[in-house]
């Protein structure tokens, strides 16, 4: 049995009764902070130019369009959609393993939005179709290390959503396999966008997942027309790419699967709490700590950052990062999130308007700021995934203020409570929809098993 085969008879196999509470409940609350990115990015430019090329383009009215009434065909929405759920990079993250790579698994939850409204499937169908396609996106990084190899982590997705949405759909085991050879085949993302060189990052960094989505519906609708594709095409794709890095394939956690297992990926997710790399989200959390003990920008002579070498070096600490072009760019640079949280005392959307990655008070404030590779940090982070920061702020007047953040808020280390998680589904909103929108949408969530079809969910968030 091939590793296309394997995934999508284990896919095929689990029931609702299979997965554990603690995953299904995980699963509600990512569920909710999905639709809330969305939502949020709702008037986003590339946003709306996205939504207005579906609407021109639609022909049949399959799927509706998240915060509106509009329906298109399923894989304009899924294009719509996805997009929509990575644009402000507030979206989950996996809490990697060591040596495995990273990955937004809710980047697959727009389509399974789709596929669930298109077929009228109940919330204990989609809730499961969420563990799941979390479940195949962590076996795939686990196994393969696409980064590494020139692709995108996003590169999981048109492997994985066309064999989960197969079976949300209805249909064989041999037309989800089918989908996913020919998705994976063609959709693979070369990672062109995120360079340590980069100051200005495209919209393809967020259009890219509509993109999948895209291509895994387009691939699922052709299977089930009688499309084939080549059913040992991932590990073709892995025998061409193994040479490309020093890190060889790791099929461990893919012979590991099994329906009954303990253990769901869905529980290893981290909920990030500001619109940011989830890497800068510890530095962010250090310096809101000190602001909330009286550290105010204009005492600042130096602050100095330890930590592993994804904050303090790679894209996030490079000479470009302090010098960010667009929005793309600032939400990766650990000196610009950090400035704005220091000079705003919180960092939401708003920190990001109006451009203040060239104001000067922020471009000397980043100035000042020092980060530093800590070899101890940075060993925890590569074996354990330890994301933790030490922030030490030196003041004009000689002072020192310094505080330690082990694992950021909402990591699976140091988790999400529901007042929590509806803090900030409502600054998602705030300037988007109306102040009772981020309760109804988490409640709804909270008791979908309940529903017989996600309609009211949709409803509810239109804005």
């Amino acid at each position: 049995m091939n590793i296309l085969e394997n995934l999508t008879q284990f896919t095929f196999s689990v029931s609702y009764e299979h997965v554990s509470g603690k995953a299904i409940e995980k699963a509600k609350i990512h569920l909710a902070d999905s639709l809330a990115c969305m939502i949020g990015s709702f008037n986003m430019p590339d946003i709306e130019s996205v939504r207005d090329y579906a609407i021109k383009v639609s022909g049949s009215q399959d799927a509706t369009l998240i915060g509106t009434t509009n329906k298109v065909p399923m894989d304009m929405a899924a294009l719509v959609n996805g997009t929509m759920v990575r644009y402000l990079d507030a979206n989950d993250i996996v809490a990697r393993r060591s040596n495995s790579d990273s990955g937004h698994f809710s980047d697959a939850i727009p389509s399974l939005l789709v596929i669930s409204e298109k077929y009228r499937r109940t919330g204990k169908d989609l809730l499961l179709a969420i563990v799941l396609v979390y479940e195949l996106q962590a076996v795939l990084s686990e196994t393969f290390h696409f980064m590494k190899r020139g692709y995108h982590p996003l590169s999981q997705v048109p492997w994985v959503l066309p064999i989960v949405l197969g079976r949300l759909m209805g249909a064989s085991e041999n037309v989800a396999l089918n989908a996913a050879a020919l998705s994976g085949t063609l959709g693979m993302p070369i990672n062109t966008w995120l360079r340590e060189t980069s100051q200005s990052i495209p919209s393809i960094k967020g259009v890219a997942v509509g993109l999948a989505g895209q291509r895994a519906m387009q691939s699922l609708q052709l299977a089930a027309t009688g499309i084939t594709g080549p059913s040992d095409s991932l590990e073709t794709t892995i025998d061409i790419l193994t040479p490309l890095s020093t890190e060889p394939p790791c099929l461990d956690r893919l012979l590991s699967l099994h329906p009954s297992q303990s253990e769901w990926a869905m529980e290893r997710n981290t909920i990030k709490s500001y619109p940011s790399q989830i890497y800068t989200q510890a530095a962010v959390e250090a310096i809101l700590t000190l602001y909330s003990s009286g550290l105010r920008a204009e005492q600042i002579q130096t602050l100095t950052l330890y930590g592993h070498s994804s904050v303090c070096g790679g894209v996030q600490g490079s000479d470009s990062s302090y010098a960010p072009l667009n929005r793309g760019a600032a939400d990766h640079s650990t000196p610009f999130v950090m400035s704005m949280a220091l000079l705003s005392g919180q960092f939401t959307l708003r920190e990001y308007q109006h451009s203040p990655w060239f104001d000067p008070v922020v471009i000397n404030l980043m100035s000042k700021i020092k980060l530093i590779i800590d070899p101890k940090r940075d060993a925890e982070m590569k074996r354990k995934g330890n994301l933790g920061v030490k922030l030490v702020a030196t003041l004009i007047n000689g002072h020192i203020m310094e505080t330690v953040i082990d694992q950021p808020k909402g990591h699976p280390d140091n988790p999400f409570g529901k007042d929590d998680l509806l803090k900030k589904i409502a600054w998602l909103l705030e300037d988007v929809a109306s102040s009772d929108m981020a309760s109804d949408i988490l409640e709804y969530c909270c008791k979908i098993e309940e529903e017989s079809d996600i309609s009211l969910l949709l409803k509810k968030c239109v804005l």
